[in-house]
């Protein structure tokens, strides 16, 4: 028997990415670091020079090794090589990757602040780059064409749509992906109704993310809306950079805290005070402990907004009082937990318990949502469920209905409605278009 959702919702995805990660050079299938010999290069997975790839996983390999830029440079010795690992938050790259990155001005020699470039012993770098190292040799990579851009966009809407949603949140937005969008949207080539967060880098970035959040308000699209700011402030359980209380296991580090406290008040209240959301990652449970405690001592100043909790993975039951008094969402992705949960135990060790507090914080009525963080998990309604019911052994199942959680919060945006039962997703009917899927 089906069932149905209206106005299905992803309340956290990076769209763009979604699309340019399909259509580029996929790295998820890679049993070790040595099987990148076996790849098929086509000439669409570059940029300009540079080969990309995304999606390698190390948890995954015997040994579970992070790999080194030897490996790379023995099959791609004389192109820069840039390979993303699958939690978006690390890379990995070859020495002439090195050498570019260095002629355009990036500083080997020492880590950014909130991220980490792993060196050997003789202080060389080893080809890993993590969380803001990533990120500014990430922004170093020429740019794609509005068409490559254009062609991800209409790639991410098939994927969404298949996975039965017609509403979703991207944490990734910039105006120029708007305007494509909204051209996209007005040629009736994209059936999603769309919510953009724009991504600040630091607290000296923050005029440009206002000014760019003021753009896509000046260019309006019925499909498209802009909500405020959205910031990293720790890293991934993957990468073990996600922020916690305590070591991970069988290390001398408890992960990165990217933005100092003080930035974080000073990000929430220039979004509070320009009548900005503020939409913050934090994976670990003293990111999400301190980013409530930054929104408190905001909020007792006098200001009042909306502020977003990106995944809260990691949630101890403190920090929740901390949260109830704030004009909260959370926004959390159940299917992390079935990627994850096979070696969360050996990275994290008793933390488990505070794993994917859905139920606490809705007893608490805090309002949760669920989504996918595509393209980090393959976007689809169905492995909430999947993930709701494998994981009830170890952490309480919502005691209301699931679908709730993937309902679009605010009526009125959209008359959309999903079809689905246990075998997938039947239909989406988008403003009386119906698009079968079997």
């Amino acid at each position: 028997m089906s069932e149905t959702i209206n106005n299905c919702f992803d309340s956290h995805t990076h769209f763009l990415g979604t699309g340019q990660v399909a259509l580029e050079l996929s790295l998820r299938d890679l049993k070790s670091a040595l099987d990148v010999s076996e790849l098929k290069i086509e000439q669409h997975h570059h940029r300009g020079e540079w080969l990309v790839g995304f999606g390698w996983n190390h948890n995954n390999w015997v040994p579970s090794d992070l790999p080194h830029k030897s490996i790379l440079d023995k099959v791609f010795p004389d192109k820069p090589v840039f390979f993303s690992r699958v939690d978006g938050h690390s890379s990995w790259i070859n020495s002439k990757a090195i050498e570019v990155l260095k002629q355009k001005g990036f500083d080997f020699s020492k880590d950014p602040q909130g991220g980490k470039v792993l060196r050997d012993l003789n202080g060389e770098p080893i080809g890993i780059l993590q969380d803001q190292a990533h990120i500014n040799a990430l922004l170093i990579l020429p740019d794609y064409t509005d068409q490559q851009l254009s062609h991800f966009l209409v790639k991410s809407g098939e994927i969404f749509n298949t996975g039965g949603f017609t509403h979703l949140r991207d944490m990734s937005m910039t105006f120029r992906q708007w305007q494509l969008q909204k051209a996209l949207c007005e040629q009736q080539k994209l059936k999603i109704y769309c919510e953009g967060f724009i991504t600040v880098e630091s607290v000296k970035d923050l005029d440009r993310g206002l000014s760019e959040y003021q753009r896509c308000l000046d260019n309006p699209c019925a499909q498209l809306k802009v909500k405020g700011l959205k910031i990293f402030i720790d890293g991934s359980l993957g990468s073990k950079t996600a922020y916690l209380s305590q070591n991970y296991v069988g290390e001398n580090q408890r992960g990165l805290l990217i933005w100092s406290a003080t930035d974080i008040k000073a990000t929430i209240a220039y979004c509070w005070r320009n009548k900005m959301e503020v939409a913050i990652h934090c994976i670990g449970d003293e990111s999400v402990h301190t980013v409530a405690q930054c929104a408190r001592e905001v909020s007792a100043a006098g200001l009042l907004g909306k502020i977003h909790i990106e995944h809260a993975q990691l949630l101890r039951p403190e920090t929740i009082p901390l949260l109830k008094p704030l004009h909260v969402y959370v926004h959390m992705q159940p299917c992390h937990w079935l990627s994850d949960h096979p070696w969360l135990q050996d990275c994290i060790g008793d933390l488990t318990k505070y794993l994917f507090q859905w139920e606490a914080l809705r007893k608490n009525r805090i309002h949760v949502d669920f989504g996918s963080d595509s393209p980090i998990e393959p976007t689809n309604l169905l492995l909430t469920r999947k993930a709701l019911l494998e994981s009830a052994k170890s952490i309480p199942k919502p005691s209301e209905d699931w679908k709730r959680f993937h309902a679009y919060p605010t009526s009125g945006w959209g008359q959309c409605q999903t079809e689905f039962d246990d075998q997938g997703i039947i239909a989406i009917n988008f403003e009386g278009e119906v698009i079968r899927f079997r």
